[in-house]
C-alpha cells in the first residue's frame, strides 16, 4: 500500500507541474515557448472476463488499464511523451524523448515500444479486439515466452533510430513508400535495468507497394536474456530471436490486418548426475488474420462526432513449442463500438481448440473504455 501510495503522489506531483506549465505556456504568446502543443489525456478500461475449460471456470471484473498520458514538443525538433498506468499495478509505460533531425533520421530513447511486427505498434485504443493474438503475446514482450518482461506491454528501454526513405504520391496523396525503425535495448522489458552484458537489436522495415492504406512489413529481434530455472538465475545468457511478417489494409470502412510470427528461445534443463545446465531450444510459430468492417452512424441529430461499430473475426494459429502445450487454433469474434470519442465497449468471444488433446476452451471478454 505504502507503494501504491508514493506512487500516486508522484503522479499527482507531475500532475500539478505539467498543468502549472500549461497554464504558464498559455499566458506567453510567444511563438517560442518553453512548451509547445501539450496535450494530457487518458482513459480507463473496465473490463469483465469469463472463462470455461476442461477443469475451470472463472469470472472475474477487474480495471484492466487506468492511463495518464502527457505528450508534447519542447521545441520544433525535441518531443517528448511521459505515460503512466495504476491497472493492474502502478507503472510507468511510457517515458521517451524523440529528437528530429529530419524525415529522413530521428532518435528515440527511453522506454517505449519495440519495433516488432505491426501488431505491437497498436495502442489498446486502436486494437480492434480485446487481446492480442497468441503470437503477438508471447514473441512481442507483452506476456514473454521466457517468463521475463510481464506486462511490459511491448515495451522496453533503449535507444532507436527511425525515418521516413521514400515517399512518393499513390493515387493522389502524398505516402510512404519505405519507412525504417532500428534500435538497441536491454531485453528485460519495462522499469527493469539490464542483467547482462549482451543488449538487443529490434529492426522493423514497412513498405507501401504504391497502393493506398496497404502496408507491408517484415521485423526481426535478436537478443539475450539471463535464463532461469525453477525461479533461480543460471548466470547463463540464452539467445531470443524473433521473425515477423505481414500486411495490413485500413481504409474508413476496412480493417485486414495478417501476420506469421517464428520465434528461437534457448532454455536450460538441469543434470543431477553432471551437476551442469543443459540449454535446449524452443521453437515458437504463430500466424492470425484479423478482418472488421467499420459502420458509421449519428446517435442523435445534433451529434458532433458520429458514431462507429465494427463487426470483428480472428483466426489463428499457435505453437508455443513447449512441452507441456501442443499447438492450437483459436476462434475470435465481437465487434468494437465507438459510441462517441469518449466512450467505447467492446465485446469478443474466443474459441481455443487444442490440435492434440482436443479440448476447448471459451472466454467471452467485454471491455468499456472511458477516455478523456
Amino acid at each position: 500500500m505504502k507503494h501504491f501510495t508514493d506512487f500516486l503522489r508522484v503522479a499527482i506531483n507531475i500532475n500539478l507541474l505539467f498543468c502549472s506549465t500549461i497554464i504558464c505556456a498559455q499566458n506567453n504568446t510567444d511563438s517560442s515557448n518553453f512548451v509547445r502543443n501539450v496535450k494530457l489525456g487518458g482513459w480507463i478500461d473496465a473490463q469483465y472476463r469469463y472463462e470455461k475449460g476442461a477443469d475451470n471456470e472463472s469470472g472475474v471484473f477487474q480495471i484492466r488499464r487506468a492511463r495518464l498520458d502527457f505528450k508534447g514538443s519542447l521545441t520544433r525538433w525535441l518531443d517528448y511523451r511521459l505515460q503512466t498506468d495504476f491497472a493492474p499495478n502502478p507503472r510507468l509505460i511510457d517515458a521517451f524523448a524523440t529528437i528530429k533531425i529530419n524525415e529522413y533520421l530521428q532518435l528515440q530513447v527511453g522506454q517505449f515500444k519495440i519495433p516488432f511486427s505491426l501488431e505491437n505498434k497498436l495502442s489498446p485504443l486502436d486494437l480492434e479486439l480485446t487481446d492480442n493474438a497468441q503470437a503477438i503475446s508471447t514473441l512481442s514482450g507483452y506476456n514473454d515466452i521466457t517468463g521475463i518482461s510481464s506486462y511490459a506491454n511491448g515495451r522496453d528501454i533503449g535507444a532507436m533510430l527511425s525515418g521516413k526513405l521514400i515517399n512518393a504520391m499513390v493515387q493522389g496523396e502524398k505516402t510512404t513508400i519505405i519507412s525504417y525503425y532500428v534500435g538497441l535495448f536491454g531485453g528485460n522489458g519495462i522499469n527493469v535495468k539490464t542483467d547482462n552484458m549482451v543488449k538487443d537489436i529490434s529492426a522493423r522495415i514497412e513498405l507501401c507497394p504504391f497502393v493506398r492504406n496497404l502496408t507491408l512489413s517484415v521485423s526481426g529481434y535478436w537478443g539475450k536474456y539471463n535464463m532461469h530455472y525453477t525461479g533461480i538465475s543460471t548466470n547463463l545468457d540464452g539467445y531470443r530471436i524473433r521473425y515477423a511478417g505481414g500486411a495490413q489494409y485500413t481504409d474508413k470502412h476496412w480493417v485486414v490486418r495478417t501476420e506469421y510470427l517464428f520465434g528461437q528461445t534457448e532454455f536450460v534443463n538441469y543434470n543431477n548426475e553432471t551437476d551442469k545446465y543443459n540449454p535446449y531450444t524452443v521453437e515458437t510459430i504463430g500466424c492470425y488474420l484479423t478482418l472488421g468492417y467499420w459502420l458509421s452512424f449519428r446517435m442523435t441529430s445534433g451529434g458532433k462526432h458520429p458514431s462507429r461499430i465494427a463487426p470483428l473475426a480472428r483466426i489463428e494459429y499457435y505453437d508455443k513449442g513447449m512441452v507441456d502445450s501442443s499447438p492450437a487454433m483459436y476462434y475470435s469474434a465481437g465487434f468494437d463500438w465507438w459510441i462517441d470519442e469518449h466512450l467505447r465497449i467492446q465485446l469478443a468471444y474466443n474459441l481455443q481448440q487444442n490440435e492434440t488433446t482436443n479440448q476447448s476452451k471459451h472466454k467471452l471478454t467485454t471491455l468499456l473504455t472511458v477516455r478523456f
